[in-house]
């Protein structure tokens, strides 16, 4: 798996793990773009998201007490492998995963729904 598509991964579960931020515009954005999603896509990516929520917990508590850069480092590399494994473990691949993601983030009907399959 190459280290783009790892931190992209990465940046996303965090993105939903955190919820996204509000933030002022003078400007209407523009429409996002629909995407449709199925029940089934969306039921592995909640199987994929819970599981990805399990690993920051762990990997963040890890990380708390390393001071070498390093080390820090190869901890989040790890992460990112077992992020990705779940997600294809889930039957997903992670361009699916991320496009996902997205569709979620603009459409509050995908959101209640995976938060009632998370729940």
């Amino acid at each position: 798996m190459n280290l783009r598509k790892m931190i992209t991964l990465m940046t996303f579960a965090v993105a939903l793990a955190f919820g996204t931020a509000a933030i002022a515009q003078y400007e209407q954005p523009p429409e996002p773009e629909q995407t449709d999603v199925s029940s089934q896509e969306l039921q592995q990516f909640a199987e994929a998201q819970v599981e990805i929520s399990s690993i920051q917990q762990d990997f963040s508590a890890r990380l708390q007490g390393v001071e070498d850069p390093e080390k820090a480092h190869e901890l989040q590399v790890e992460a990112n492998e077992k992020m990705t494994e779940a997600v294809e473990g889930a039957g997903l691949d992670v361009e699916s995963f991320n496009r996902i993601a997205m569709a979620i983030q603009n459409d509050p009907e995908l959101q209640q729904e995976l938060t009632e399959m998370i729940q």
